[in-house]
């Protein structure tokens, strides 16, 4: 694992001197703390801080050609590499390591950009051709590994993180008011934005082409539904056959490797593929001190028995909050309001002593329908099909409910669900997971009339193939929570320790399965996850099998009532001292008291207000 960074002065009106490929590198250090790498060729530069994984003395960056004239960085791990690298060879091809990178390069040489079609794993990289003058970059289908770029005074920028651009010259720091829009709105920014007006993402399965000062991207691959008439027994082995297949290709490393493990089915899976392939392994848990119904540590305890695992508990405290999510933010160089960054981020720093690479569970609830909100469209069917008498009943009868901060409460479902029960199924699956509605936005923040955040997600849906509803949300989530939220955060918070973490579900195989398994083997009734859970009960301890999907949380609803208040009273204040003209703030103190006095659950509206004001601290 590595971050990349480079320079492309594609107008050609000065030289890339070493020190513009340097300076950013150095900020991204965690990434790569055991090698350096830097190449310049005029008016062009590469660099990388390497983390070693594979090939750990071989495996130096950037690596060239046989002949010296096409380069590459990367970042990430291709699974498959052994049989591309054999085939290659086969070609004639000569290699110089043992490492994935060097198949990524060959490969090019092969068949140009259809090289991606070959890869299965994670990765983000860029290759420079010497002779031809072109650039081309990629990043993989699902986004598990981040590539950021700008395109300022005839240069362009590439990056695996934010801040690094942003040291280089000429590079504005501009606020985008629709990327700000859009985090108000879900806690997160959608690509290709980022909350910058010149930097964006490069979108999962995108490749980005500089040729002659042009520069194109162009996308290369998207989840396509091709449902099979599969039998159910049969559809159970597949799935057993190939989730073991893809943990055992996730287990390679030169490093020791551990799995974040939750009380959850999809991380309890893992633990048990790799019990079931003889591999001895370390299990840890996020824990909260007061964490009441947030805490999974009993449940995580009975899987880490019964695989014999060597388990960690690592319990956060609301001090370690504020000291983490200051760092986290300006680490990430925009504003993320879901704080489960903070434990990700605690998990991986504690983990770390003793492990380099770490298993994730992330993904099978796209691949495979396990969030709730999926059953809600279900539910909406039925309702929307009541009298109106009785619907304004249930409706009144729901918006008075007491305020509860348990994890995933009654009432907090109840009243997320009545925001949307009267929308179209697909702007109700977005509806539930807004933070601001769009008259909060209005009462938030000052002149910001006809920003539409839904946009993004309307262009996805235009992508869609076919109409089953299912299958139109689960390609919302794959094409935008899981990239840009799940998967960059995942990213992110483990990389700051310098620690890479793997994704067996979003393994190539898995995407393939998961593409042709029908929506009612998916989703069963409102039983989430439905064939997966079939395929995986023997291997579930009882509880844990029968428990609810919980998802990482914090008991933050409860800490921001009394040991994180006076953090965020300060927070709040120093902004509104550097704010006048933006946001409300007798609107922000209303928020605030609600949520003290326990009469609404204002949690994501708090955290999502002071990650941007801390950004705002940090870099406007």
């Amino acid at each position: 694992m590595c971050g990349i960074f480079g320079i492309i002065n594609f107008e050609k009106r000065n030289l890339v001197e070493k020190n513009e490929i340097k300076i950013p590198l150095d900020l991204m250090s965690h990434r790569g703390p055991d090698d350096e790498g830097i190449f310049l060729d005029d008016y062009a530069g590469l660099g990388i801080r390497r983390l070693k994984i594979i090939d750990i003395a071989g495996g130096h960056q950037p690596i060239s050609n046989e002949t010296d004239d096409i380069i590459i960085v990367y970042n990430g791990e291709i699974y498959n590499y052994i049989e591309l690298r054999e085939d290659l060879i086969k070609k004639g091809h000569r290699f110089k390591t043992k490492t994935d990178t060097e198949v990524i390069l060959h490969l090019y040489e092969d068949l140009g950009v259809n090289c991606l079609e070959k890869l299965n794993g994670m990765f983000a990289f860029a290759i420079w051709d010497k002779r031809k003058k072109e650039l081309f970059a990629a990043r993989d289908r699902l986004g598990i590994k981040p590539l950021f770029y700008s395109v300022t005074d005839g240069s362009l920028y590439f990056s695996s993180e934010i801040k690094s651009i942003l040291s280089c010259k000429n590079i504005s720091k501009e606020m985008d008011i629709l990327a700000m829009v859009n985090y108000f709105s879900f806690y997160y920014i959608s690509a290709p934005w980022t909350i910058y007006k010149n930097i964006k993402r490069l979108q999962p399965g995108h490749y980005l082409f500089l040729k002659n000062g042009n520069i194109e991207i162009n996308r290369y691959w998207k989840f396509s539904f091709k449902e099979e008439k599969i039998d159910e027994i049969e559809c159970i082995g597949e799935i057993k056959r190939t989730l073991l297949n893809s943990v055992k290709r996730h287990l390679q490393s030169e490093v020791p490797l551990g799995v974040f493990l939750s009380s959850g089915l999809d991380s309890t899976s893992i633990v048990a593929m790799m019990g079931k392939l003889g591999q001895a392994t370390k299990t840890y848990t996020v824990g909260y001190e007061n964490g009441k119904t947030y805490n999974e540590i009993d449940e995580a305890k009975i899987v880490a028995k019964k695989y014999n695992t060597i388990h960690s508990d690592c319990i956060l405290k609301p001090k370690q909050v504020e000291e983490i999510l200051p760092e986290v933010i300006k680490h990430l160089a925009e504003p993320h309001g879901d704080w489960t960054q903070v434990a990700l981020y605690y998990l991986s720093q504690q983990s770390k002593k003793d492990i380099t690479v770490v298993l994730s569970g992330a993904g099978g609830d796209e691949l495979f329908a396990g969030y709730p909100t999926l059953t809600a469209a279900k539910i909406a069917n039925f309702y929307n099909k009541l009298p109106k008498a009785v619907k304004n009943f249930v409706k009144h009868t729901v918006n008075k409910l007491p305020t509860c901060y348990d994890r995933l409460s009654f009432d907090f479902k109840s009243k997320s669900f009545i925001k949307g029960s009267d929308m179209m199924p697909e702007m109700a699956h977005l509806k539930y997971k807004e933070i601001f509605s769009d008259d909060e936005r209005q009462k938030l923040l000052y002149n910001i009339a006809g920003q539409d955040p839904f946009d993004v997600y309307k262009q996805h849906l235009e992508n869609v193939e076919g109409e089953k509803l299912l299958n139109r949300l689960l390609y919302l989530d794959l094409n935008v929570f899981l990239p840009d939220c799940v998967l960059q955060v995942t990213d992110m918070t483990t990389m700051m320790n310098s620690q890479e973490c793997r994704v067996p579900f979003l393994d190539l195989e898995m995407l393939n399965l998961s593409e042709k398994i029908p929506v009612n083997l998916k989703l069963r009734g409102l039983t989430t996850k439905y064939i997966l859970r079939k395929a995986l009960k023997e291997f579930l301890p009882v509880q844990i099998a029968k428990l609810p999907k919980k998802g990482l949380a914090m008991p933050t609803p409860f800490w921001l009532q009394n040991e994180l208040k006076n953090f965020t009273d300060e927070i709040i204040s120093d902004a509104e001292s550097r704010n006048r003209g933006m946001f409300n703030f007798n609107y922000i103190k209303q928020i605030q008291k609600e949520h003290t006095e326990g009469k609404k659950d204002n949690t994501r509206k708090i955290t999502c207000l002071i990650s941007f004001f801390l950004w705002q601290k940090f870099y406007q």
